[in-house]
């Protein structure tokens, strides 16, 4: 595992700071619902916002924004947890294979005695768990803070970490993106920018099909809505929200791994 270990190494520093990051803006989040639970008004002013903005908030009906689960889910889960996980991915995928290929540090690695397989796998296995590790963080700052602040007097944290999950499976899809594309092409910015449009354009579909009727039909094609369709805090998670990404994340993976055992790399 001298690859995985080695990526690792390489990105610790950088995940100490994305880590702090993490804390502190969930723990500030979090913080706040006690100032705003009590504020009706709040949630007379969601109900008169466009319903593509509803949408991409994850407002649903009969959970008021003020309560626990409405607050963490508009706030936290479907905002800042999400971007922060997603952005931190597609970072780490496009950096494994193509920015490693780039910039030529995946050089020395490749004249090493271990298959291409080997470690294509092990670099993709160490970006997974850091963005999983990351997380995990904010996972476990939702929790302290929440235990603190009485947000779970309404609100299993069961639920929380459920959240989660499925926050990093959707993070998980758009890394193994990013990881796939790099890997077949040698060179980080496709990479980034394919992951990206996908994150960017999948977002913006699943808000304008909330309030387009004839764009409804295609919102199955977002893993926003996979993801947002259902309030997990309240709502037992479905296939779609974690099931669908984790299998396309694995043929991605699959596929991004055969591109790079069957290419001529190119070095700098």
């Amino acid at each position: 595992m001298i690859a995985f270990q080695r990526l690792i190494a390489d990105r610790r520093r950088g995940g100490i700071g994305w880590g702090v990051g993490m804390v502190f803006g969930v723990a500030s989040t979090v913080a706040l619902w006690p100032a705003l639970r009590d504020s009706g008004e709040i949630d007379e002013l969601v109900q008169d916002l466009p319903a593509s903005m509803r949408a991409l908030i994850g407002v649903q009906e009969g959970i008021p924004l003020v309560s626990a689960p409405g607050y963490l889910q508009a706030r936290l889960f479907s905002t800042l947890l999400p971007v922060l996980v997603l952005v931190y991915g597609i970072g780490l995928g496009a950096r494994a294979i193509g920015g490693a290929e780039e910039d030529g540090t995946l050089e020395l690695a490749v004249t090493a005695p271990v298959t291409r397989r080997r470690l294509a796998l092990e670099r993709l296995a160490a970006s997974v768990a850091l963005t999983l590790c990351l997380t995990v963080v904010g996972m476990l700052t939702a929790v302290a803070v929440g235990a603190a602040v009485g947000i779970f007097d309404g609100l299993s944290a069961t639920r929380v970490c459920v959240a989660a999950s499925a926050v990093w499976t959707l993070g998980l899809l758009h890394l193994a993106v990013a990881f796939a594309v790099g890997a077949a092409v040698g060179r980080r910015g496709p990479a980034v920018t394919a992951a990206s449009a996908i994150a960017v354009g999948g977002y913006m579909l699943h808000g304008l099909a909330a309030s387009a009727p004839a764009l409804r039909g295609l919102r199955v094609l977002s893993p926003w809505w996979w993801f947002l369709d259902r309030n997990l805090l309240v709502h037992d998670p479905t296939f779609l929200a974690m099931g669908l990404p984790l299998l396309i994340a694995l043929a991605l993976a699959i596929g991004g791994v055969v591109s790079f055992e069957r290419r001529d790399l190119r070095f700098p």
